[in-house]
């Protein structure tokens, strides 16, 4: 927007005047159209007519005025089109470069060209007048377009809640045009100039701490102040016309300055602001995210008029099944589609995204019945839709659980959450419907607090190295004299020096998802202890080490192995690894892929627990396995019930046709043996032949090695010195 400048009889800009035509018709054909800029360029003809008293000079300012402004707003608009900007800075300048570069040049050339040809001019038009007239113009719609367009559309496309005006950088802007006038009247016109300069860091304190309504109204107010005073003389004399030009100078600079200052200020606030929506909300879904919850849940929680509330977990069982045969597309459109169903639920506090395919629902319930309700709802809505793929039709699988929460329960967000993924569990593991709804008591949740300190303990036993080996003789007819084969047994030290026995944090680690880092801890641990001295590797016969469920799908623990192998320098023959009959059931393709490396490598396998899995005897045909470990349960009553004894030698016929040696576990008395031996099975391990002990006391009982393997192990003992 621009001032329109009077022109004096001798062809010189004389004084700015308040009469801002350009920045008015600029600021309406921007943002509203060309059309509405008339009334600003009628209005500049009219004030022309008013002050020169020339229809000439009016005519020459209403032309200037709409050839400065409509290609002005046009080029904004078109940049606009070309390359929409969300950021603020980018936009202010672009509205500089227009202003600078189109609007004011246009406006001064086009007033200069019309007042010549129509003999407003006395005599031909000089640089000054030229200068003058673009300063002017770009003055004026520097301080009125970003007033007035925030003033008309602002509010319709921000809401922004900071003040409208700041009223201090107002006042510290008259003072400084106070004191400038003040100065000037005293004949101090170069202190009146300095103290102009305080302008400055006045507006740039304005542009950091305002939003752009404010800060543009400031400018506007503060700015008008400081340009007329530019018209105060000195005293006895008229204004200086450069001091005027200084003024407005200075004027465009701190106000350019400004702009840029709270435009970047802006960006940031904006930037800050999206990510911390990001932070707290999913953008697929537009619902919260589990930090989102965690955070508005937690502040529900806490609050003192709190009602009962109801929390409810949603789980789209093979979403994953899904997304490959349907397709990434419709399965987000399925997410927006519960999304949309949780907000529709009575009583909806809020609502979240956990995961891919996981959601949970926070709503009003006083009693556990609603809460039941909702969840058989969100079930019967989502639970077995059909999905036409490829390959056939895919119905969608749901587990809801849920829980009720009364208003006095002592619990935090993470708590609960916890507890719903507990009953989330359960839900998964009953029959159709798969649904489970409970109260939360104070009971639970000092249970479950109980076990994250356990679990906690046993993080801590592995991450500080207080895992310790037992091992268990076996009975091994292979073993030659003076040599023995033994099971590897682990046990854990608490915190006070305490052994924790193995039913205790066997289950935790495997609750904890720790099973293999346990199993890793475990395999690292024996291979250096058999490495440590070569009396160890000389009196092993067979060293096992079981594997867990979760360890025979880690797709890299067999290279972990091997290296391990490799660095200790261990006999791959030495060493028999124990897999569980249920867990090769659960995932037959991730233990056979375990078995064939560990085979390839030379390793034996044994398939521990044998019969509790409820298995065919295919599984002995298919993994190449060494050793069938017939599971205790069927040993212990061996003498006394029949059909363990029959389980037992179907067993024990069907491993010697297949080359298997059958070891017995768990045999704890002479009868058990006696019928074992009998039955042909020479393989034995259990309290009768010895309990578990330290795995440094394995060998205390064995006679002498044999001459040979003596030296070996002499020949091993003086290399190493060496």
């Amino acid at each position: 927007m621009c001032f329109a400048a009077s022109i004096g009889s001798n062809g010189e800009p004389s004084r700015f005047l308040c009469w801002p035509a350009v920045g008015i018709a600029l600021a309406c054909a921007w943002r509203a159209g060309l059309v509405w800029s008339l009334p600003a360029v009628a209005g500049a003809f009219f004030f022309g007519i008013l002050r020169f008293d020339q229809s000439s000079l009016a005519l020459s300012g209403a032309i200037a005025t709409l050839a400065g402004a409509w290609p002005s707003a046009v080029a904004l608009r078109r940049l606009s089109l070309w390359k929409p900007s969300e950021d603020s800075h980018t936009d202010t300048i672009r509205f500089f470069l227009v202003t600078f570069l189109i609007c004011a040049p246009l406006f001064s050339l086009t007033a200069v060209a019309v007042a010549s040809m129509t003999g407003s001019l006395a005599s031909p038009p000089s640089f000054s007048l030229n200068a003058g007239l673009w300063l002017s113009s770009a003055l004026g719609t520097l301080l009125l377009a970003p007033a007035l367009l925030s003033l008309i559309y602002a509010p319709a496309e921000r809401n922004d809640q900071r003040p409208s005006f700041d009223l201090a950088g107002m006042a510290l802007g008259l003072g400084v045009a106070a004191v400038s006038v003040l100065l000037a009247r005293a004949g101090q016109t170069r202190y009146a100039m300095l103290a102009l300069y305080l302008y400055f860091p006045i507006s740039m304190w304005v542009a950091m701490r305002t939003s752009e309504r404010a800060n543009a109204l400031t400018l506007l107010v503060s700015g008008c102040a400081i340009l007329a005073s530019s018209l105060v003389g000195t005293p006895g004399g008229a204004a200086d016309p450069s001091r005027s030009v200084e003024i407005g100078a200075l004027l465009i600079a701190a106000i350019v300055l400004s702009h840029l200052v709270q435009a970047l200020a802006s960006d940031r606030l904006t930037a800050l602001q999206r990510v911390s929506r990001l932070a707290h909300e999913d953008t697929t879904t537009a619902l919260l995210n589990d930090r989102g919850l965690l955070s508005v849940f937690g502040d529900l929680l806490v609050s003192p008029e709190r009602p009962n509330l109801g929390l409810i977990g949603l789980t789209l069982s093979n979403f994953e099944s899904m997304t490959d045969l349907c397709g990434t597309i419709p399965a987000i459109q399925l997410e927006q589609s519960a999304a949309t169903l949780l907000l529709r639920q009575p009583g909806v506090r809020c609502a979240a995204r956990l995961s891919a395919g996981r959601y949970a629902l926070v709503i009003d319930a006083e009693t556990v019945a609603q809460v039941r309700s909702v969840a058989r709802d969100l079930y019967a809505s989502l639970n077995a839709q059909l999905f036409a793929t490829a390959n056939g039709n895919l119905r969608l699988q749901v587990c809801v659980g849920g829980l009720q929460i009364d208003r006095h329960s002592l619990i935090d967000s993470e708590d609960c959450l916890a507890a719903l993924t507990d009953a989330l569990t359960i839900a998964a593991s009953v029959r159709e419907p798969q649904l489970f709804v409970e109260p939360l008591s104070q009971l639970m949740i000092d249970s479950r607090r109980e076990l994250q300190v356990k679990i906690e303990h046993i993080r801590e036993a592995l991450h500080e190295s207080r895992l310790e080996l037992y091992a268990q003789p076996v009975i091994d007819p292979d073993a030659p004299a003076g040599m023995v084969s033994y099971e590897v047994l682990t046990r854990l030290r608490d915190r006070d020096g305490s052994l924790i026995q193995p039913p205790e944090f066997l289950k935790l680690a495997i609750k904890a998802q720790m099973s293999v880092t346990f199993d890793r801890a475990v395999v690292q641990r024996a291979f250096t202890w058999l490495a440590s001295d070569p009396r160890h590797l000389a009196r092993t016969h067979k060293c096992s080490i079981n594997l867990s469920g979760a360890t025979m799908s880690d797709g890299a623990f067999a290279e972990f192995i091997r290296e391990q192998r490799l660095l200790h320098n261990i006999p791959a023959e030495r060493v028999v690894f124990e897999i569980t009959e249920s867990e090769a059931i659960r995932n037959p393709a991730a233990a056979s892929r375990l078995v064939d490396d560990l085979k390839s490598q030379g390793f034996c396998i044994a398939l521990d627990d044998f019969g509790t899995g409820l298995a065919t005897f295919e599984y002995l045909k298919r993994f190449p396995l060494d050793y069938v470990k017939i599971d205790g349960s069927f040993i212990r009553n061996l003498t006394s019930n029949t059909i363990d004894e029959e389980i037992v030698m179907s067993t024990v016929r069907v491993a010697r046709r297949l080359n298997l040696r059958t070891v017995a576990e768990h045999v704890h008395n002479e009868s058990v043996h006696t019928r074992l031996r009998e039955m042909g099975v020479v393989y034995l391990q259990g309290d009768l032949f010895g309990a578990a002990r330290p795995i440094d006391s394995i060998f205390d009982q064995l006679t002498e090695l044999p001459t040979e393997i003596e030296d070996q192990v002499t020949d091993a003992l003086t290399s190493r010195s060496i």
